[in-house]
């Protein structure tokens, strides 16, 4: 049986992505051995979606307890201070060719990068719109700043970012996070929204199992 794919649909602004990091990077050290894990950018707040925090400071402060009590995350004080403050743009853009960037530089976890970028805005309150945000970042995964920056700043890298954007709308993927688990020529998608671990683990396993059963 070829090695199974899994493609963790996200958005380094969607806040219930935040919540469901902490699942999928347990998910792929548990499982790293039979699947391959994937994060796939999906660019949520684009063109006219782009906005002052501010526009969302009430739906947020109003979801943010449910998503905290539900998933185990805490947004840290400084993103809620600058939430407080409202002034920042949301816009999906240049984290999301952040992420294009790192996997052109190494084969390590996509996931864990997701992971950082997120909680670089959500604990530390960092703006993901300034490029040179991104330094410690790219120091942290031991990939070299210069070439990081470059690329972050080439349009080649922001065209490929858009490209990546689409197979999430080829996929039918509506929303995040999302994930589907490939095995061959078929697709199973596996969470639509936030999903706990325990439920997760389970559904994969009955999959790999299944598989393995039609397999033989």
């Amino acid at each position: 049986m070829e090695k199974a794919k899994l493609l963790y649909f996200y958005d380094p602004l969607c806040g219930w992505c935040f919540g469901f990091s902490p699942v999928i990077k347990k998910l792929e050290k548990e499982f790293q051995e039979k699947i391959d894990f994937e994060a796939i950018s999906g660019g949520m707040v684009l063109g006219d979606r782009i906005k002052p925090l501010s526009e969302m400071k009430e739906y947020l402060q109003e979801a943010m307890p449910r998503l905290e009590e539900m998933t185990g995350v805490k947004f840290g004080k400084p993103y809620l201070e600058i939430l407080e403050e409202g002034t920042l743009m949301l816009n999906s853009e240049l984290p999301c060719i952040a992420m294009t960037v790192y996997k052109s530089m190494t084969n390590k976890s996509s996931i864990e990068f997701a992971s950082a970028l997120q909680s670089t805005l959500y604990e530390k309150g960092i703006n993901l719109n300034e490029v040179d945000n991104y330094q410690l970042l790219a120091k942290g995964f031991d990939l070299p700043w210069e070439v990081f920056k470059n690329k972050l700043e080439d349009p080649a890298y922001k065209e490929k970012t858009y490209q990546e954007f689409q197979i999430g709308q080829q996929m039918g993927i509506g929303g995040f996070p999302s994930v589907v688990l490939s095995i061959g020529k078929q697709g199973y998608l596996i969470a639509r929204g936030y999903r706990p671990e325990a439920e997760m683990r389970a559904v994969i396993e009955e999959i790999l199992s299944k598989e393995m059963t039609d397999s033989k």
